[in-house]
């Protein structure tokens, strides 16, 4: 008993030694990080507006049937909070805003209003992300987080189109917004003591009522590096893919929004 008590605080500074040698050897992960930097995402959107009076409105694909472009950067902005050490905020925000100028090839019902073929259209649809999940980690030492993340991706659609035909000026303007839930896994894992590697991958649907159906699926894969103290350099790529077809508040058709592309940032983190 005596030699027990005698050896219990050597083996006590020996482990925190091991401990401290552990920390210093992988850079501690930041409590805070914010990513700002250039998104380089392939869209491919559909979408249908129905009427009250005139019934269901023409599926179109925007990049498609209006031309709007594909392939826009988007200046976009990230950010990391760590609030305990195994539960974390991951937030975003970034805008997409397309407008187009073109002949369309065929005759489109926009909500009330009939646009026909050979009419000089004048497109706008700007769409607005904001995201907000919550991650929960099982496993976090080190070099590795993982766990489960819940959260939603809040997004705020404008469509506009004008024409002119025989002197008259049609116009249909709509506007939506609807969360994008998703739930899935996240893992981070430290590669080298400066290099971070992270991502999740997340999934919803939901069906009950068949005058809703909506469905989600995300992906995205990180890696984070920072060569001075609290100063950083990192890539993303992330595939979304949202589908909604039904009523939701004024909004009743169906709205169809694919993209992934890559993002390269710099990093603040602490």
């Amino acid at each position: 008993m005596f030699t027990i008590w005698i050896l219990a605080p050597i083996l006590h500074a020996q482990q925190d030694q091991g401990d401290t040698g552990e920390t210093q050897k992988w850079r501690r992960k930041p409590g805070f990080s914010l990513r700002f930097g250039s998104y380089f995402p392939s869209l491919e959107t559909t979408l249908r507006i129905d009427s009250e009076t005139r019934g269901t409105g023409t599926e179109i694909d925007l990049e498609d049937v209006l031309k709007l472009d594909s392939s826009p950067i988007v200046v976009r902005g990230d950010a990391d909070i760590r609030v305990l050490s195994w539960l974390s905020l991951d937030l975003g925000f970034y805008a997409i805003n397309r407008s187009k100028t073109t002949v369309i090839d065929r005759d489109i019902q926009i909500g009330d209003t009939i646009f026909n073929l050979n009419q000089t259209l004048n497109a706008k649809f700007n769409t607005t992300y904001l995201r907000t999940n919550i991650k929960f980690s099982f496993i976090h030492n080190p070099r590795l987080d993982l766990g489960v993340w819940a959260g939603a991706s809040f997004a705020f659609f404008k469509l506009r189109l004008d024409a002119q035909e025989a002197g008259e000026i049609l116009i249909e303007e709509d506007d939506v917004w609807a969360p994008i839930p998703a739930a899935g896994i996240h893992i981070s894992y430290t590669l080298i003591p400066n290099l971070y590697l992270f991502g999740k991958v997340g999934y919803f649907y939901y069906g009950i009522s068949e005058n809703f159906k909506f469905t989600s699926t995300s992906f995205d894969i990180n890696l984070n590096y920072y060569f001075y103290k609290f100063l950083g350099i990192g890539a993303t790529y992330e595939y979304n893919l949202a589908k909604l077809d039904g009523q939701i508040a004024d909004f009743s058709g169906k709205i169809g929004n694919k993209f992934g592309g890559f993002q390269i940032y710099g990093i603040i983190g602490f």
